[in-house]
């Protein structure tokens, strides 16, 4: 099954922050990807708040000293007849932190539940690679 995400700056698109059932990132200003997560039965502002992380934000601004970051969100396209659901969100999203490692994640950096045959292909404003496939 291939997914596509459809990433997309929060500040410029309308109702970003309110978006669930959705992936978003946190980038360093020079692009890193500083953290990947998912929104689910949250939106992406109630995972962005300082309280929702604040060992992670505290870490940032301590260990590698940012304290501005850029915020993407990304909106999944599934093929006909398949249907978003939390699991497949989830595997989205694990596969993405095992590929790209991104400093600020714990959990699917080391290992994770494989879905074989997952491929994800990326647009827009994604600094990551284009394509990830799960084998």
């Amino acid at each position: 099954m291939t997914v596509t995400v459809d990433w997309y700056p929060a500040d410029e698109v309308e109702d970003a922050w309110d978006l669930r059932h959705c992936l978003y990132a946190y980038l360093a200003r020079g692009g890193e990807i500083l953290y990947i997560g998912k929104s689910w039965g949250v939106s992406v502002r109630g995972r962005w708040t300082r309280s929702a992380k604040p060992a992670f934000w505290n870490a940032l601004e301590r260990e590698r000293h940012i304290f501005d970051h850029n915020a993407v969100v990304g909106l999944l396209e599934l093929p006909s007849q398949r249907r978003l659901t939390e699991q497949l969100l989830a595997d989205v999203e694990s596969l993405l932190i095992y590929a790209e490692q991104p400093w600020g994640n714990i959990q699917s950096r080391r290992s994770r539940i494989q879905r074989p045959g997952l491929t994800v292909r990326s647009r827009g404003d994604w600094p990551g690679r284009r394509a990830y496939r799960d084998e």
